[in-house]
């Protein structure tokens, strides 16, 4: 008897709370990889009726970007309103500790009376909070449960159109039917100068149109529920997709078919005065993740709090555009990696930190699309051309577009004379936007984990420490490492001397991208294979391999992840072995006596069945 009366009271002040300040409700529709494929974005392959209405009576926007181009880094992004790598969230599901001090934005709303849904992921690179910051979270989550006059914040994420939907097998799953041939006529497709017009490639493609074409399907779901439930003249609609993709050389990269993302916002005639532009028009605004949360809270009348970075773009109190965008990649997948971006809408700098990496790094996971082994085979045989060979060579150590003329960002600028003014500021305000963020992305994985779990701090109480992370010095190294200058060599070698492991570990792969250039550290190199700090010793062992002793770097990075405790090490050290293409250390090696974890598992088994993107099948 007793709760029933707690929860009747609880009811009555909500409404109480609400009858005095109304605030809109906020329906916000995600869908999953997903470029600006859609009708209302002149793309003539889609069909998505419902879609292009709600651009019709909203605002459409252009220049909408994901900060990262996968899903965790940019929920992480979005879930606290500041950049992922503040906070050290950008590993692909690294679920790191947060200090309380920073508040995932639906628990302000909660605490401001609003009813909270989630159906239905969470994704947050983070353990310290999950479902438990919504009132519903799951694939039966509504807002139609929510106390009766009581405002509600909902949000609904698509499947439909994942990366694993087009897949001819699903990893871990049985094989689809895929006999019902997609309905998207192949002979309109234009497949981007960077892929190959196999029949592979077309099929993806088509498969892809009609994917989106569900998923509009579900936004007509969604829409009409709003209405029957008699609160769409209340609500706010907001969609958007997640990041870019899913073919080849889209979602994890951060080139605009990863990043550039569809976003509409309609606002019903009752809250019209809080849109910044009239029905149907057309925006080239620029917008990022990191916006939506402030943008949200005050929607909802809520003051965002400080530490959310991000510029309010609807309503009363919407503030300037941010004159740029700020793009990060690290470990996605099993690929450790270390990329930067920033783009104006137009001009788009991207910073290869280990430009001796391929940009494509062999994923296990995006194998199975049939596409990507078909443009492998096709570069392996010689066919492709310079453009489409590209996603399997070693990156540059800068990338810079115009992609209001080049759209598919195949013509790199960075060496054109007529671009250095554009090069030179773009690189300027990239470190800018670093620093601003105190990036803890140059931070070497291994090291971060161990600061997670051993330390008894969190990586962002760390990280704010510049004794332990003077990153204006630590972002000097790395720029000079990844300008593969065999004059930097003296200057890596004194890096190998300084006391912070940061600092030690670029200078490491300052050498390991010079590659056999770095024999004149050789001594060095040799010390380092026995350094207390793992990322600066697994680095070392591979830079050794480099100078030619393969064999004896390979065993060494075989008993490091024999020896590890934790995925994270195992999957560097087998990594290791991968980037030296040695995978014949492991045949004899029973998975479970070196993969410590989900990546480094997935990493074995393309070591297993002998690299050349050659994996077994998804249930093997």
């Amino acid at each position: 008897m007793m709760k029933k009366i707690t929860t009747l009271i609880l009811l009555l002040s909500v409404h109480l709370t609400f009858g005095a300040a109304e605030h809109p409700n906020i329906l916000w529709i995600t869908s999953e990889d997903n470029g600006c494929f859609l009708g209302c974005y002149g793309d003539a392959n889609a069909r998505t009726p419902n879609l292009d209405r709600l651009a019709e009576r909203g605002i459409r926007y252009t220049q909408c970007f994901a900060n990262a181009p996968v899903c965790a880094v940019a929920r992480s992004s979005l879930i606290l309103g500041f950049p992922a790598p503040t906070a050290g969230m950008h590993h692909m599901r690294c679920k790191i500790q947060l200090p309380e001090t920073l508040v995932p934005y639906p628990t302000l709303l909660k605490r401001a009376g609003y009813y909270v849904t989630n159906n239905a992921k969470t994704d947050y690179n983070t353990r310290s909070f999950d479902k438990d910051i919504w009132d519903a979270c799951g694939r039966k989550a509504t807002y139609e449960t929510r106390a009766p006059g009581q405002p509600f914040f909902a949000v609904f994420n698509l499947e439909q159109t994942h990366e694993g939907q087009i897949f001819d097998q699903h990893y871990g799953k049985p094989p689809r039917n895929w006999d019902v041939t997609p309905k998207t006529s192949g002979e309109r497709i234009l497949i981007p100068p960077y892929q190959t017009a196999t029949p592979e490639n077309i099929l993806n493609w088509r498969r892809m149109y009609d994917k989106i074409a569900e998923m509009d399907g579900k936004v007509g779901s969604l829409l009409k529920t709003l209405e029957q439930s008699g609160e769409a003249e209340n609500t706010i609609v907001v969609y958007c997709a997640d990041h870019g993709g899913i073919t080849l050389r889209s979602k994890r990269y951060l080139y605009d078919s990863g990043v550039r993302v569809p976003m509409i916002a309609a606002f019903p005639p009752k809250w019209q005065h809080l849109a910044p532009d009239a029905p149907g028009s057309v925006s080239d605004r620029l917008v990022q993740f990191i916006d939506m949360p402030r943008t949200f809270l005050s929607l909802a009348g809520v003051q965002p709090p400080d530490a959310m970075t991000g510029r309010i773009f609807l309503g009363l109190e919407t503030e300037p555009a941010p004159e740029t965008v700020f793009l990060y990649s690290n470990r996605f997948d099993e690929a450790p990696d270390t990329r930067r971006g920033i783009t104006d809408g137009r001009w788009k700098l991207i910073r290869n930190y280990e430009p001796d990496r391929p940009r494509y790094q062999m994923l296990f996971f995006p194998w199975h699309q049939s596409g990507q082994p078909a443009q492998w085979r096709e570069f392996a045989a010689r066919n492709t051309t310079p453009a489409q060979s590209a996603q399997f060579l070693p990156q540059p150590p800068l990338e810079l577009y115009d992609t209001l003329n080049d759209p598919h960002e195949v013509n790199n600028l960075a060496d054109d004379p007529a671009a250095a003014g554009q090069l030179s500021r773009l690189k300027k305000q990239l470190d800018e936007k670093i620093l601003a963020a105190h990036d803890l992305g140059f931070l070497a994985e291994p090291l971060s984990a161990a600061v997670d779990r051993e330390r008894g701090q969190t990586i962002y109480e760390y990280g704010q420490d510049d004794e332990n992370y003077p990153l204006p010095e630590i972002l000097a190294m790395a720029t000079r490492a990844g300008a593969q200058d065999v004059k930097n060599i003296s200057l890596f070698r004194k890096g190998l001397k300084n006391d912070n492991p940061s600092l030690r570990y670029w200078a490491m792969v300052g050498l390991r991208a010079l590659g056999a250039e770095a024999a004149p550290a050789r001594s060095q190199i040799e010390k380092a294979l026995k350094e207390p700090d793992a990322g600066v010793r697994l680095t070392a062992m591979v830079c050794w391999g480099n100078l030619g002793h393969q064999e004896e770097a390979a065993q060494l990075l075989l008993d490091e992840a024999r020896a590890a405790t934790t995925d994270e090490l195992s999957l560097w050290a087998l990594d290791g072995i991968k980037y030296l293409g040695m995978e014949d250390v492991v045949k004899a090696i029973p998975m479970e006596a070196i993969a410590k974890g989900h990546y480094s598992e997935r990493t074995y088994k393309f070591l297993k069945a002998g690299g050349n993107m050659q994996h077994p099948a998804p249930d093997s």
